[in-house]
């Protein structure tokens, strides 16, 4: 089929699931309300196609008559509108993956592992080459609940359902009676999505996020990660048969119920809790692996061989359950399923196990399976035995699977991180410190003073930390916390934790610090010492940090305390760098200019001191945040950055967009593993790997200006402050119930302590898409060479995909649109002021990325996203016009608690989840 009619399917797919919509409105809203929501989009896509101002006007008139039922209605439908069209853009992606591959069509393959594998093998990448970057292999993505997530998991699963009828009603040859079933199924769950609340009424709790983290797990990752892993056996079998492939090059992890930093809700007891979560799914998922080898392997000893190892130990477990009991006398020539029905009376031993209880020393259950390795050898002997009695065929059935998926996901499904700010530790040492005698005023020293402080104490013997009492709260969790994770790495294993992160490192005394807790609480011992511990990462965020970081990471390396650790962990060092705060402090192009350059930096570090470095991007869904293709960002990391290791964050609505659907998320999977491998060739079998120095110094010529005009505007122009804060619905966003953590961090409101999560979303709301763009214009107009940048556009990777993403965000935009959310603003000076300039510096950045990239519109490069958010924006519009309405409405009430305010401050919820899906980005 070729695409033409697939895109004929898409549309029959829109209009089924509008036409399904009209019909739930009309009955639940009335006619009346129907035929309003009609003009109100007849009109919007008039205003696409004439660019008419007196359109605006007349929409603006007709909201404002709206009473607060209708617009909630109006809102409601739009709102709607936009879950249906994603699932049926989602399901026509998943059509033309499905065509490709069933055709075996020359685009097929792209992007794709056996694509990625094929390419390195014909640029002459040799086995030792290809076995080197095979063992250094490892990419884990990191699944964050930072509050960019606008739908409950409720309105997800229903959306999920949606999904699955749409997939029946392409794929199945259905008779009229079961279309007819089908359709009606979907009216009832689009009927159920009308009379479902889409906000939240109460805050989601820490736990409430982790369940919708490990959501995904279930329903799609847990099956996706061992296809993924055959397509990378299956294409070195075809390139690079002597060798053999990565047992754990693609794992996950998680921030979710470990990330505490400027949420209090993340206690010691939530991250233990997030703990037994994690390992409960993973237990109960191998279980259901389990009964389903006790059902299909009935191979009967009198009919193939056993191996003696598997007899011993069947004997050995003869008393194991009762169940086992059973079996034996049921099935006594069945070992296969005896041995079956041994793992999962572990397994459920495992499950009824008091982790909680064991994580904060109340109880001290028996547990036969601790750590991945328990698991993996009753499998291992299983599949010998099976092997060596000739039945391959069926080892490489529902017994590989389970293997794979305990090598991928263990005991524990996904890595725990934990993270914490680094202001917030140096306070907590500051209160123990004094508290047991050994030192004061650390809270009041220079980094060098505390580092030096910290290097004396991680030397001297152990304090007693059992005397201490009347501790703050705070300085209790943390000791609360690191006496958990000591049991839980002491019981378990570290596989279940990740690295301990340091957001807003400045230097070295902020990886000290929890050194040293970690230590005191025997995490951390001597590199001679067997046992595993904790190991640690700095987030660098800001320009001032991203330039410090090399010098900062050269000193940990070379540290009295810090390299015996990095000894234990193989001279293996995870560094995180944060796109989001990055981009707040210093604007897009320098941010990521900034980011380019440390990352260079601190590869030259790495390997000066003999490191293995795994970099940790902290992108999210925005431009803004790092955001676009991933797979295209990857490959635009400078050479020798990546090297065949990589962490990447997955937040907010970009988890259920890249793993809602099982072909969706083998697709993006797939899209990264082929990144990675791709950006990990050696230079020299690549042309032009590194940027030209020519390119270099415009690139500083060109972040230096953009730098100035955007720190002009966000800094050093007072007023803005005030016009973001009327002009965006910054505070509305602040108060609906997304996620658990706060706005912004303890502490006074300032533009600094503000997060840049709600920065990028309320800006987004308001079509200003600020953060994505401004800058660019102001950079690009200083710089006369204008073929020099096209030659940068068309050859370097880096400068390409930063100019791609800002066309996005600038696609996104409308300044008509935001006009009248700067009429919020209640100073006409500072309104006119503002506004003209951002306005002015648009429509001038819009001209010369179109000039630099020679194109005639925006995205003419990228037709499919272009005709994407072209088909959306008249449906996002009214939602816009509804939004302003009731913010107007909202900030002209005296008693903004009162009955009346919160309903229309429910309305406007509405249109902020409506738009986050018409944009289908939140923050």
């Amino acid at each position: 089929m070729s695409n033409e009619p697939l895109q004929s399917v898409l549309s029959q797919d829109i209009h089924l699931l509008g036409d399904i919509l009209g019909k739930v409105m009309r009955r639940h809203a009335g006619i009346e309300v129907f035929e309003l929501e009609e003009r109100i989009r007849a009109l919007t896509k008039a205003r696409r196609a004439d660019e008419d101002t007196a359109i605006d006007r007349r929409l603006e008139e007709i909201v404002s008559r709206l009473n607060l039922h209708e617009a909630e209605l109006i809102a409601r439908s739009f709102a709607i509108y936009f879950e249906l069209i994603n699932l049926a853009e989602e399901q026509h992606r998943v059509s033309v993956l499905r065509e490709r591959e069933r055709a075996a069509h020359p685009q097929a393959l792209t992007e794709s592992i056996p694509t990625a594998v094929a390419t390195l093998r014909q640029m002459g990448v040799d086995e030792f080459e290809m076995a080197q970057l095979l063992q250094r292999l490892h990419i884990e993505l990191v699944f964050t609940a930072h509050p960019t997530q606008a739908k409950r998991r409720t309105v997800i699963a229903k959306l999920r359902r949606l999904a699955n009828a749409l997939t029946e009603l392409q794929e199945r040859n259905l008779l009229p009676a079961e279309r007819r079933q089908l359709e009606a199924q979907i009216t009832a769950e689009v009927t159920a999505l009308w009379v479902t609340d889409h906000s939240r009424t109460t805050k989601p709790t820490v736990t409430d996020e982790v369940r919708t983290g490990l959501y995904y797990f279930d329903i799609t990752l847990w099956d996706v990660l061992p296809d993924v892993y055959a397509a990378m056996a299956a294409a070195l079998a075809t390139h690079y048969p002597t060798l053999p492939w990565p047992e754990r090059f693609l794992t996950f992890g998680s921030w979710i119920g470990g990330d505490r930093d400027g949420n209090p809700n993340v206690t010691a007891d939530v991250t233990a809790e997030t703990l037994r979560l994690h390992r409960g799914l993973a237990v109960e998922r191998h279980r259901a692996a389990s009964r389903q080898l006790d059902r299909s392997l009935s191979v009967s000893d009198q009919l193939a061989q056993i191996s003696p190892a598997l007899k011993a130990a069947l004997a050995a477990a003869r008393n194991r359950s009762e169940h086992v009991a059973f079996l034996q006398t049921r099935y006594p020539h069945e070992p296969y399923r005896l041995w079956s029905a041994v793992i999962k009376a572990d397994l459920a031993e495992s499950s009824r196990g008091d982790m909680v209880g064991r994580l904060t020393g109340q109880s001290n259950p028996p547990v036969r399976l601790r750590r991945m390795e328990d698991l993996q050898e009753p499998l291992a002997l299983m599949d010998a035995s099976l092997r060596e009695g000739g039945l391959a065929d069926l080892a490489d059935a529902d017994l590989a699977r389970m293997r794979d998926q305990v090598e991928v996901f263990g005991l524990h499904a996904a890595r725990l991180d934990i993270r914490q700010y680094s202001e917030y530790n140096t306070a907590v040492l500051d209160e123990l410190f004094r508290k047991l005698n050994l030192l004061t005023g650390f809270g009041q020293m220079t980094g060098p003073e505390r580092a030096a402080a910290l290097t004396r104490l991680l030397a001297d013997p152990l304090p007693d930390l059992s005397a201490l009492s009347d501790l703050s709260p705070e300085a209790d969790e943390t000791l609360k916390l690191f006496q958990i994770l000591q049991r839980a790495v002491d019981f378990y294993g570290s596989d279940l934790i990740g690295p301990y992160i340091v957001s807003m490192t400045h230097g070295p005394e902020d990886i000290l610090a929890p050194l040293l807790l970690a230590r005191w609480h025997g995490i951390c011992l001597d590199p001679d010492d067997e046992k595993e511990g904790l190991t640690f990462a700095p987030l660098f965020e800001t320009r001032e940090d991203l330039r410090a970081a090399p010098d900062v990471m050269a000193a940990l390396f070379t540290h009295l305390a810090y390299a015996p650790h990095l000894a234990r962990v193989n001279r293996r060092q995870t560094i995180m760098i944060g796109y989001s705060d990055s981009n707040k402090d210093a604007g897009y192009l320098a941010a990521n200019w900034e980011l380019y350059q440390a990352q260079e930096a601190l590869a030259a570090a790495c390997q000066e001191h003999q490191v293995m470095m795994m970099l940790f991007h902290g992108r999210g869904g925005t431009v803004a945040r790092g955001g676009g293709p991933t797979n295209r960002a990857i490959l635009a990391q400078p050479p020798g950055s990546v090297n065949g290791r990589i962490r990447i964050t997955e937040q907010g609505e970009v988890i259920d967009e890249n793993y809602g659907h099982p072909a969706i998320a083998r697709r993006h999977l797939e899209q990264i593993v082929h990144a990675v491998l791709l950006a990990s060739v050696p230079p020299y079998h690549r042309p032009q790997s590194a940027p030209k120095e020519a390119w270099r110094m415009a690139m500083n010529d060109l972040t230096a200006v953009a730098y100035r005009a955007y720190r002009q505007l966000i800094y050093e122009t007072p007023a803005l402050l005030d016009y973001w804060q009327q002009a965006t619905p910054i505070n509305e966003i602040s108060q609906m119930r997304i996620g658990s953590r706060p706005s912004r961090r303890a502490g006074k409101a300032t533009l600094d302590s503000l997060r840049a999560i709600p920065w990028g979303f309320s800006w987004m709301q308001c079509r200003h898409v600020l953060p994505g763009w401004y800058g660019i214009g102001a950079a690009l107009a200083s710089f006369s060479d204008i073929p020099l940048l096209q030659e940068m556009y068309q050859e370097w990777p880096f400068f390409r995909h930063s100019l791609d993403n800002a066309q996005m965000a600038l696609a996104k935009a409308d300044m008509g649109i935001a006009r009248l959310y700067a009429g919020l603003v209640e100073d006409t000076a500072v309104r006119d002021n503002i506004f003209g300039q951002i306005e002015g510096a648009f429509y001038e950045t819009r001209r010369l990325v179109l000039l630099v990239t020679d194109q005639r519109e925006l995205l003419d490069n990228a037709p499919t996203l272009q005709r994407t958010i072209r088909r959306r924006n008249p449906y996002v519009d009214p939602l816009n016009f509804i939004q302003v309405a009731l913010l107007r409405r909202l900030r002209f009430l005296s008693e903004q608690d009162s009955p009346k305010a919160q309903e229309i401050l429910h309305a406007i919820f509405l249109t902020i989840n409506g738009i986050a899906a018409g944009l289908k980005n939140t923050g």
